[in-house]
């Protein structure tokens, strides 16, 4: 039974720009200056990993857990109608569920959150495993977090798909020896992405069409 693993933020749901707002929204209420670089910075990592990126370019000057509790209050404010979705996601869901496929989710959002967008958008039954960023040690880019959605699918990690649009997510997932299918989303792919990525895609119609081509054989 084939396997497939996602990410969640700028994969399945549009929520990174909306992250990012509360983060300047925040930092026009504290007077903080850098914060858009910083964010690409922690984009895919960790609530721990991030807090680690704050204490490096703001020092004792900043409290992170304050700064994390000012934006979860913005970002609630600007989701509480919905979270918008990725183009396609509910049809490539829906087709994988439909051929049997395995599918994991590998969040490095805290499980509160995930929790908390699945139900809003409904997307929870289309998942038979949730890997969340704070039932591990090891953030992104370490592949910890897709070795155990695949151990929990009971799936082959080197026969499993993995679906990521940030540099720390592909490079788990390729990592973890996974074919990683890079869907970029606010971070324009480099090098690396590009070398570390088994395909690269426009969105997520693109990915449900090549997919089923390969289930066919007619794929490239």
């Amino acid at each position: 039974m084939p396997s497939i693993v996602f990410d969640m933020d700028g994969v399945l749901i549009d929520s990174e720009r909306l992250v990012l707002r509360s983060w300047e929204c925040v930092g026009r209420d504290l007077g903080l200056t850098g914060l858009h670089e910083l964010f690409f910075r922690c984009i895919g990592t960790t609530h721990a990993s991030t807090k680690v990126v704050f204490a490096e370019a703001f020092g004792e000057g900043v409290n992170y857990e304050d700064f994390r509790d000012r934006t979860r209050v913005y970002y609630m404010q600007f989701t509480k109608d919905g979270i918008p979705l990725k183009p396609g996601v509910m049809e490539l869901l829906s087709w994988l569920r439909e051929k049997g496929w395995k599918t994991g989710l590998a969040s490095s959002s805290r499980e509160a959150n995930v929790r908390r967008n699945m139900e809003i958008t409904g997307m929870g039954p289309y998942f038979d495993t949730l890997v969340c960023g704070d039932m591990l040690t090891a953030s992104k880019p370490a592949p910890d977090i897709y070795l155990r959605a695949c151990a929990e699918l009971c799936a082959d990690p080197q026969q499993s798909y993995a679906v990521e649009d940030s540099r720390n997510g592909i490079l788990s997932a390729s990592a973890a020896g996974m074919k990683a299918l890079l869907v970029p989303d606010m971070v324009p792919p480099d090098d690396i992405m590009r070398k570390n990525a088994f395909a690269v895609f426009p969105d997520l119609c693109a990915v449900r069409a090549w997919l089923e081509a390969q289930e066919y054989g007619t794929g490239a």
